[in-house]
């Protein structure tokens, strides 16, 4: 056995083991919150989905960054290859079913997104750069009163993204350009043009990050919509069945998986969190970017984007693959990862062109999460030292990871490496937001009464909460 073979095992355990932790605070918790919400992210949807674009026309030629640019970081960060290469390997490794757990996932998921990016909110605080920073650091500090813990929050979420989640993304776009334009060193090359595009917009500034997201991100989505809908238009025979999968085996493991119903619950779990990111503490960074008059009103727009993110965008990756035939039929294939999304579209819908088309949409899905994860770890390296040589340091890892990841061919391996440290986040995080949950139930209870008064935009102040410790941004 070799020392990465060594390497890899222990990874292997410590993944399996951080993840039994992880899974019961995502879910525990997540069913807690939904409750004690009253099934918010589905009876407020509406109100959600019409909050997520009402700062469409803020910010614009301003310093501040507004509620609709917030979102689309947000989006960005979770609309990346977690939506194509994730779901069909959760197809390939948990079979049909993991897609359902998915649905389940995100629905529990968006009420924990919608509590950590209201207490994002609610402890926000302004640096000498004039942007609102936030996230599990900071209300991990100023709520708990517990720098320690912030600093551990913030150590974890670097490593979670800056190198974590960089490296999958990095990986999984180099591998989807590398089989549609095949060539020598065609890795290498890949490589170094993912970290050249990312340096470039990464050394223009967050204002500019933001502005870059708000025009890419929504177009991008939608255009993968329309891809995926005209490829499973093309083989609309298989839908049916595709359902059928999802449902059949979703309380059934596939026989060739030997029936282990809990590894498919698993599976279904860890993608729809690397997709969603819902609990990470990763999008509550991003909500505290913006400038909005209460906090819950990024808490309900970023709740929506979970939504958004796994019951719309990965449900159509899911189908474009299950329309294909049976579950058999597509592990013939060989591939997982974009790879098989590549080889299935390419087999009923668009011939050898999908190869090229869904490479294009891997490398920027990638990209614009990239450039997310990136606006993450600069948040967390500005609350451990806000200090120029140590954000330009940051910028100089996120781009290095990202060049030696795009040269990587084993996604398992650094899917795991991923996983392991997202579990540990997640369990940190959602202990820290389960102790100052008291705080979004009150902010949820001002902001209801604000609303039932006839106030279509209500106005936070702190003095509504029992108890205004560490809460610096807002006005009595």
């Amino acid at each position: 056995m070799t020392l990465y073979d060594s390497a890899m095992d222990l990874v292997g355990t410590l993944n399996s083991y951080f993840w039994g932790i992880a899974f019961v605070f995502l879910i525990g918790l997540g069913l807690i919150f939904t409750f004690r919400l009253k099934g918010l992210q589905l009876t407020k949807i509406k109100e959600t989905s019409k909050l997520s674009v009402s700062g469409v026309k803020e910010g614009k030629g301003t310093h501040k960054i507004s509620s609709f640019e917030a979102f689309c970081i947000g989006m960005g960060a979770r609309i990346g290859v977690g939506n194509i290469a994730g779901v069909a390997t959760a197809i390939v490794t948990g079979g049909p079913g993991a897609v359902f757990w998915m649905w389940i996932f995100a629905i529990i998921g968006s009420a924990s997104s919608f509590m950590e990016s209201t207490l994002a909110q609610i402890y926000k605080e302004k640096k000498e750069d004039g942007h609102f920073y936030g996230g599990p650091a900071y209300y991990a500090t100023k709520g708990l009163g517990n720098k320690k813990v912030g600093y551990l929050a913030a150590i974890l979420l670097v490593l979670t993204f800056g190198i974590g989640f960089v490296a999958v993304q990095a990986c999984n776009a180099s591998n989807a350009l590398c089989g549609a334009f095949e060539f020598d060193n065609n890795h290498y090359v890949f490589a170094i043009i993912i970290a050249a595009v990312a340096a470039l917009i990464i050394f223009k500034g967050l204002k500019r990050i933001a502005k870059f997201s708000s025009a890419i991100v929504p177009v991008m989505a939608i255009a993968w919509i329309v891809f995926a809908l005209v490829a499973i238009i093309m083989n609309i025979d298989g839908v049916g069945n595709a359902f059928s999968m999802i449902f059949e085996y979703a309380f059934q493991a596939p026989s060739v998986m030997g029936g282990a119903i809990g590894s498919i619950i698993v599976v279904g779990l860890k993608r729809g969190v690397f997709s969603n990111e819902a609990g990470l503490g990763s999008v509550a960074n991003i909500a505290a970017t913006a400038d909005v008059k209460h906090p819950i009103k990024q808490g309900m727009i970023q709740s929506f984007g979970v939504l958004v993110d796994t019951l719309l965008v990965c449900t159509l990756t899911a189908l474009v693959v299950l329309s294909y035939g049976s579950f058999e039929d597509i592990l013939l294939f060989g591939t997982k990862g974009s790879l098989l999304v590549q080889d299935v579209v390419s087999s009923t819908a668009f011939g050898s062109a999908a190869n090229y088309i869904i490479a294009i949409f891997m490398f920027i899905f990638a990209f614009t999460s990239l450039i997310g994860y990136y606006t993450m770890s600069e948040s967390n390296a500005r609350f451990i030292k806000d200090d120029k040589k140590v954000i330009f340091m940051v910028k100089i890892l996120v781009i290095v990871v990202a060049l030696i990841a795009a040269t990587a061919y084993d996604v398992s391996a650094v899917d795991t490496v991923s996983d392991t440290f997202m579990a540990l986040m997640a369990s940190v995080n959602m202990i820290i937001v389960l102790l100052l949950s008291r705080k979004v139930f009150e902010a949820y209870e001002d902001y209801r009464i604000q609303k039932k008064e006839g106030i279509d935009e209500p106005e936070f102040h702190k003095s509504c909460l029992s108890d205004t410790t560490g809460v610096t941004e807002w006005e009595d």
